[in-house]
């Protein structure tokens, strides 16, 4: 066998070298014809359809917000600096340095001023499950409304507790309001959830 190898080497490797050379003229012809076929030649095999997909049943009756939720990505006051968080009030996103945190809260320097200068109270708690993840999104509407209508400052904090019976993480939804708009903004959450 090491014989036939060594009397017919030449002939071994000039087919080895003639099925290299075949192997790439057919991907040269290939990459030929697909970057000469036109655009517009091609041929259509079937028509894409888009379908509108199905909402669960639980989620066609949320109420949507009229003002539409833009997102960005840089700060308000600095164009060119990367926002780090939101303010918990006014919901703009800020840099580092226009930001004031206090006990994980983030604030933009103007609303840290009336989050500090007066006294909070919470009107809701309203847990949710992950087969429930929409019971507490009224509150996040009703908040953003209240302050782009009526300029309300109001906060949400969400508190996390891991239900170890059933192996999951419920959440609460915690609206904070200032002390003196406690009584208007409780009858005014009550007749919103009514209409969601």
């Amino acid at each position: 066998m090491n014989q036939f190898l060594q009397d017919n080497s030449i002939i071994i490797i000039g087919i080895l070298i003639l099925i290299i050379f075949l192997l790439m003229g057919a991907m040269i012809f290939i990459l030929f014809r697909l970057l000469t076929t036109p655009k517009d030649n091609v041929p259509v095999t079937k028509e894409l359809v888009v379908e509108k997909p199905i909402l669960n049943p639980m989620f066609t009756n949320l109420k949507r917000s009229e003002t539409p939720i833009v997102e960005r990505f840089y700060c308000i006051h600095h164009t060119e600096a990367p926002s780090v968080a939101s303010c918990l009030i006014c919901e703009e996103v800020f840099c580092a340095s226009c930001l004031v945190e206090h006990e994980s809260m983030h604030f933009c320097k103007e609303h840290f001023r009336i989050f500090a200068n007066c006294k909070w109270k919470q009107i809701t708690d309203v847990r949710t499950t992950p087969d429930t993840p929409e019971e507490g999104l009224y509150i996040y509407n009703f908040k953003r409304e209240i302050w782009l209508d009526k300029n309300i400052p109001t906060f949400v904090m969400t508190h996390y507790k891991i239900n170890i019976e059933n192996d999951f993480i419920e959440s609460f939804i915690q609206l904070n309001v200032r002390e003196e708009d406690v009584e208007k903004l409780t009858n005014e959450i009550l007749k919103y959830r009514a209409l969601d």
